[in-house]
């Protein structure tokens, strides 16, 4: 094969509808016609078998040169990183642009290098064991790792892996066929590949762009997913979406990539705290701005979850309601700053402050039978005052010290009457 001839081949023309480049009257899917039939042998005596419009199809594989394919910028491996990417750009990427090529193949390469690593070695002992599939005009559907693996390898100097074995797809596949061939392989349980819980839920969220429904997502996903399990995950991706509004960083889901689980826990918490409170809309929406809030300034899993029992006790939640007035939209970079300057001071942002002493006037609640414990509590605060700070001459710090003199008046009283 000429591959000098096959790589100085004019470019395919590009236009781009709703973000993904199509080429344009098929020209690439012709030049890939058009290299099958000048070159008979690079068909493979072998199939690779996929769904298409719930029937399964054997497609014939052949090998093709590397510059006829292209990677697919949907691929829900690398989407959390690829919307950073972009939104650092300022731009989608074009996989038939060579730079904008290496960019996506060092995204995918980067995403989990040791497996990367793994498959070149494979790749060099063993060759491509199994076939990709790409779109009739050469994007890649399944098998873009493999493709930037053996990228890395020509790079490399070996130029014998400047091909990659496929099957290919039928002109006119729909966009719910594609998101099945890529969901179906890649991420059936027993053989989830790479996609962390974020590149999950986009790629949820992308199937339900596409036409399917949570039944058909979960029916398309091989491993046990039910159709409820794809409503809570969707539910979760437009929690997330509305936290990276509230941070101003919308699309940004890398910002969330640590976080997610929280958000699991924030929609259980909404729905408990309607339920038991019949909640108002506006409170609902309180509560949430607040929990976004705290998620932003660090307050781990096990402490967040407190918000629910927080919520349903009509004193605590009075208390909770003083952090609205610290829980709104504002840049991340703003509220990074007051995190920084609070934690430069030993302390706590103001929203999780006022979460702190809700959490302390809860566990008052629950040992209101046990005043010993609740005395030993406050006697150990109350030890740990540096009586010659300056503060204390605050007019606010003087009202709840006389407020604590005459709780602890009343006590000693009631202790006497009752000897």
């Amino acid at each position: 094969v000429n591959l000098t001839k096959v790589r100085h081949m004019p470019p395919p023309i590009v236009i781009f509808i709703t973000g993904m480049p199509l080429l344009k009257c098929n020209m690439s899917g012709t030049r890939i016609q058009e290299y099958i039939e000048a070159n008979p042998g690079c068909k493979l005596p072998k199939t690779v078998s996929t769904m298409l419009q719930g029937q399964r199809k054997d497609l014939l594989v052949y090998r093709l040169p590397l510059e006829m394919t292209f990677y697919s910028i949907k691929n829900g491996r690398f989407a959390a990183e690829y919307g950073e990417k972009t939104k650092k750009m300022g731009r989608e990427l074009d996989p038939t642009n060579p730079r904008d090529s290496d960019e996506i193949r060092e995204l995918l390469t980067g995403i989990d290098p040791n497996q990367s690593n793994i498959l070149q070695k494979d790749m060099l002992k063993n060759g491509q064991r199994e076939p990709g599939i790409i779109t009739h005009d050469g994007f890649v559907i399944n098998g873009n790792r493999r493709r930037s693996v053996l990228e890395e390898l020509v790079l490399a100097g070996q130029s014998q892996f400047a091909f990659i074995d496929v099957g290919i797809l039928p002109p006119n596949v729909s966009a719910k066929d594609l998101w099945m061939i890529e969901a179906g392989i890649q991420m059936a349980r027993n053989v989830q590949l790479d996609y962390n819980p974020i590149n999950e839920l986009l790629k949820f969220k992308e199937g339900l762009d596409a036409g399917l429904s949570p039944i058909q997502i979960a029916e398309a996903i091989y491993g046990g997913y039910k159709a409820s399990d794809i409503v809570e995950k969707l539910e979760q991706y437009k929690l997330i979406s509305q936290y990276l509004n509230f941070i101003q960083e919308p699309g940004n889901f890398m910002k969330a990539r640590r976080i997610h689980e929280h958000f699991i826990d924030l929609r259980k918490i909404r729905d408990t705290f309607g339920k038991v409170t019949g909640a108002t809309p506006d409170e609902k929406a309180s509560a949430t701005r607040i929990a976004f809030q705290l998620i932003h300034d660090g307050v781990q899993a096990r402490e967040f979850r407190k918000l629910k029992d927080i919520l349903v006790k009509d004193e605590v939640r009075k208390e909770l309601w003083d952090a609205r007035e610290h829980s709104k939209p504002e840049p991340s970079s703003e509220k990074m700053k007051k995190k920084r300057d609070a934690e430069e001071k030993d302390g706590h942002t103001e929203a999780r402050t006022i979460f702190n002493n809700c959490v302390d006037s809860l566990n008052a609640l629950k040992d209101a039978e046990n005043p010993e414990k609740l005395l030993g509590r406050a006697l150990k605060n109350l030890d740990a005052i540096d009586i010659n700070h300056a503060n204390l001459k605050q007019p606010e710090i003087v009202e709840m010290i006389n407020k604590a003199t005459n709780i602890l008046n009343t006590l000693k009283h009631k202790s006497t009457i009752q000897k």
